[in-house]
């Protein structure tokens, strides 16, 4: 009969995460996951096989819980309804301490087949989002990728010019491109 877990699948992958922020997907170790958690290497590699696996799971993970944001995220359209779902998203980004980590991660959904399609993914989630909620106009499908490219550029600027924190600076170069594209729109 097998040993009850004392540490959960979803405690080794946060600890996983932790670590590829800190330390990158290519320097973090199981040895750096197993110690976090408490768990010798040699268990952490008989759940989870190696850190190739460990890593894919990780962001396997944080695909299903974009689809998971999504898919429980009101779905009312118009620019209300679209800046308050954004709101909500990008505040998650927080300070954004320990963002540039996220860049590592990055590299590795370039290079590795899998991980691109997870990528992908959550940007065409994001993408799907937003065209959901805007205005219905003959433009919508570029306005939508218009403003998650803001978004996406507005973290990258960020990081090499931070200004007060990544979710406020991203929350206001969105709330421009919003107002660019459609001049005279309340937004709250």
């Amino acid at each position: 009969m097998p040993r009850p877990k004392l540490v959960s699948d979803d405690q080794v992958l946060d600890a996983t995460h932790a670590a590829m922020l800190r330390l990158g997907p290519e320097r973090f170790t199981l040895s750096d996951v197993a110690e976090a958690v408490g768990l010798s290497r040699a268990a952490l590699i008989q759940r989870f096989s190696d850190k190739r696996t460990l890593h894919l799971k990780t962001l396997e993970r944080s695909t299903q819980e974009v689809r998971d944001y999504f898919a429980a995220a009101p779905r009312e359209q118009g620019l209300i309804p679209l800046w308050a779902m954004l709101r909500d998203l990008i505040s998650g980004m927080g300070s954004g301490e320990g963002f540039a980590g996220y860049l590592l991660l990055a590299w590795g959904d370039i290079n590795d087949a899998q991980l691109n399609a997870l990528a992908r993914e959550r940007n065409q989630l994001v993408r799907a989002a937003i065209l959901e909620r805007l205005p219905q106009t003959a433009d919508r499908a570029e306005s939508a990728a218009l403003i998650q490219m803001v978004i996406q550029g507005a973290c990258m600027l960020w990081l090499v010019e931070p200004q007060g924190t990544l979710a406020g600076y991203t929350e206001a170069e969105t709330r421009k491109a919003i107002e660019r594209l459609y001049p005279g729109a309340r937004l709250e």
